[in-house]
């Protein structure tokens, strides 16, 4: 008679679907009940079938009265029919309604609770009292298990409470009215109207959650929707910026090597200066450009730390030496304190960081001094930037590590850039593990640290000087240039025949032959046709019979092209390529030719150049 959902969800899924929609189901109010009722309906009425056959087999050893047969028989009945339609209901076809099957187990309910009033009336009639004593105890925790069973369904819930207590009380008065059995039969129906109080409060308790959950299953919903919308609007925003970033690239790639050509043409002072202004505005633009790959490195999960030891007076001072003409434009005065301390990081990602608070510093504050060092702070070192600049207001310090944002007063000077740099140094700071701090005030400048440097014994480090006369050395250099960019070529070959090599240069290579001699291979990695650039290094060696040193210049992603160039010792150069990366490998396919031992760029320069070298710092590390 008791359909015991203990281990049902409150929410209204179904045992048997746990995936179940809580929004499904209040389309019809009484569709999640009914799964909450026959959830495991079928074994709480096989309980109940037990508990009737011994209940009868009691009376029978008591008195064996013929109705006590009937009676365990109709109760077998009514206990199989309800177990079934448990089942039914959890395999019911989406057609078949639901409140069909409410309907029928109310119906059954009702049956089986006449059925235990009727034995109560025929128990008193036929058996002692001590019987019906038994009886009483047996049929109430009965009643009391439908209650917690099918309190959600109140019509179930109260057929099986009154069709069965009153009849259970006017059984005490069969035999007569007495104290004892007057108080019994009234005890009885306080006992009904309790458990009607407590399947009502249990009901109401069970609505008021489901209906909890379902406003919580809603407001989740929204959420995922808005994490979805955000994570795609992400994804889109890093698409977005890898692909404005790849379609620079490549003018700006031949922008930089025609002007590097001009650089050693004859001109006059005007001509000399319309050039600088030119290199300036190119050098920005690949700052630009630059900022928005490492931005989108940093989004899709690029850029790995390489952890090792770091001086940290190197990095610092390379820093200054390269900010130091961008600070004299801008009439700012670079101290720097130097250091032999050494810490573990990664060498180009704090170069990076460095860089971006020097940059930020120069267009911020011009005019103003500009103090690099490194400080002790609670056992651990920091890295700090100190300028006299106009400071940052409160309001602001915590908006500038954001992306695109940029300040400025309404009386200070306009700072080209996209307002990346900071958040580029946060979030470089967070990969590394390193804490970004910003003390400023207005009008006293600012200080940005680096803070949670450990610091870690130095080691020795192998320089090799460069070779002076690279015009000299690369005279002869027989170097093959294959892009199907004609202004890209084109801008190479002039600026290759300037340093003195001897330059073939071609949209498609066709065919090769043993006889076609070559110092350097120079390669665009997308080509016309079916074969890329790596594959046309690996036929040309091929048909030379020997590993001639080879560069691929590509403007896409690399973690799959540096591992198979880096099996095949073939350099990979990220566009825009600065001239002066492309030289240093050309310096070393020289030096190979005039060392049998050295076939491949290995030098010094050659790693500083490849696309290994994701940062900026790195970059500018590779163009010193």
């Amino acid at each position: 008679m008791g359909d015991e959902t203990g281990a049902a969800d409150p929410s209204g899924r179904r045992a048997d679907e746990p995936g179940a929609s809580i929004e499904r189901k209040t389309a019809h109010s009484e569709e999640w009940r009914l799964d909450y009722l026959f959830s495991i309906g079928s074994s709480s009425w096989i309980v109940h079938f037990c508990v009737t056959t011994l209940s009868g087999i009691v009376l029978i050893l008591a008195d064996p009265e013929p109705w006590i047969f009937f009676w365990i028989g109709v109760m077998a009945l009514l206990a199989l029919a309800m177990a079934a339609l448990a089942i039914a209901y959890r395999r019911r076809p989406p057609e078949l309604p639901a409140p069909a099957f409410g309907l029928a187990h109310s119906v059954l309910t009702a049956a089986a609770g006449l059925a235990w009033g009727a034995g109560a009336i025929l128990c008193a009639i036929s058996t002692p009292v001590r019987m019906l004593t038994f009886y009483t105890l047996v049929l109430g925790g009965t009643a009391l298990g439908a209650v917690s069973s099918q309190h959600i369904v109140m019509r179930s819930c109260l057929l099986s409470i009154w069709t069965s207590v009153p009849l259970l009380a006017a059984a005490w008065l069969v035999g007569g009215l007495s104290p004892e059995t007057s108080a019994t039969a009234a005890m009885v129906m306080l006992f009904g109207v309790i458990l009607t109080v407590l399947a009502v409060r249990m009901n109401r308790f069970l609505v008021e959650n489901f209906m909890l959950a379902r406003e919580l299953a809603s407001r989740n919903a929204v959420l995922q929707r808005t994490s979805e919308e955000l994570a795609e609007a992400q994804e889109e925003k890093s698409r977005f910026l890898a692909q404005a970033s790849h379609d620079l690239r490549q003018p700006i790639h031949a922008i930089g090597l025609f002007v590097e050509y001009l650089h050693g043409a004859r001109m006059g002072r005007d001509g000399r200066e319309v050039l600088g202004n030119i290199d300036r505005s190119l050098e920005t633009l690949t700052r630009l450009c630059r900022s928005l790959l490492d931005l989108s490195s940093l989004d899709v999960g690029r850029v790995r730390p390489a952890i090792g030891p770091v001086p940290l007076g190197e990095v610092m001072g390379e820093v200054v030496r390269q900010a130091a003409e961008a600070a004299a434009l801008r009439g700012v005065t670079i101290r720097f304190r130097p250091s032999r301390l050494w810490v573990r990081t990664d060498a180009a990602l704090l170069h990076a960081m460095i860089q971006n608070l020097v940059s930020n510093a120069i267009k911020y504050a011009p005019d103003a001094d500009l103090l690099l060092g490194v400080r002790r702070r609670g056992g651990a070192l920091s890295v700090t930037v100190t300028d006299t600049g106009p400071g940052i207001a409160a309001a602001d310090q915590s908006r500038i590590f954001k992306e695109f944002v940029q300040i400025e007063r309404a009386d200070g000077p306009h700072a080209d850039g996209l307002g990346l740099g900071l958040s580029i140094v946060r979030r470089l700071a967070e990969l590394l593990g390193l804490g970004i701090r910003l003390v400023s005030q207005p009008g006293r400048g600012a200080t940005f640290a680096i803070d949670g440097f450990t610091e870690c014994a130095r080691t020795e480090s192998v320089r090799r000087p460069a070779a002076p006369g690279h015009v000299r050395l690369l005279a002869g250099l027989r170097v093959l240039v294959v892009d199907d960019d004609n202004a890209v070529r084109e801008s190479t070959v002039q600026l290759l025949a300037r340093w003195g090599c001897d330059v073939r240069a071609t949209a498609r290579v066709r065919r090769i032959t043993p006889a076609d001699g070559f110092d350097f291979l120079l390669c665009d990695l997308e080509l016309p046709g079916d074969e890329d650039g790596l594959s046309l290094i690996r036929r040309i060696r091929e048909a030379i019979g020997t590993p001639v040193p080879a560069a691929i210049v590509t403007g896409g992603r690399t973690e799959q092209l540096q591992a198979e160039c880096r099996e095949g010792s073939i350099a990979v150069l990220v566009k825009p390529v600065r001239p002066m990366q492309l030289r240093s490998l050309l310096l070393t396919a020289a030096e190979g030719r005039t060392r049998p031992d050295q076939t491949t760029p290995n030098s010094d320069a050659s790693p500083a150049a490849a696309v290994r070298l994701l940062t900026p710092s790195a970059r500018s590390s590779a163009e010193t």
